[in-house]
């Protein structure tokens, strides 16, 4: 490593490839590669390079079928518990 590569802070990724996306989110590259093909997933294109903004990625994942208990919104909220006397 060079002392220039030590000093320099990493920058946060705003976007991610299809095959750093499939790494993340733990599916296959073509299984993002068909998710775009099939307009679920928005790709940008700037030439041969494809890149997908983390929101959306975000936003994908959360549109995909649950399974299993459905979330709550008071999952994360402490109730009052009253004690019978």
């Amino acid at each position: 490593m060079t002392s220039l590569e030590l000093s320099q802070p990493k920058l946060p990724r705003l976007a991610l490839t299809p095959s750093e996306a499939a790494e993340a989110t733990g599916f296959r590259k073509g299984r993002i590669c068909e998710a775009i093909r099939k307009e679920e997933l928005v790709a940008l294109r700037h030439g041969r390079a494809l890149i997908i903004e983390l929101a959306e990625l975000q936003r994908w994942l959360r549109s995909l079928p649950t399974c299993g208990r459905q979330p709550s919104t008071t999952d994360d909220v402490v109730r009052s518990v009253e004690v019978p006397a």
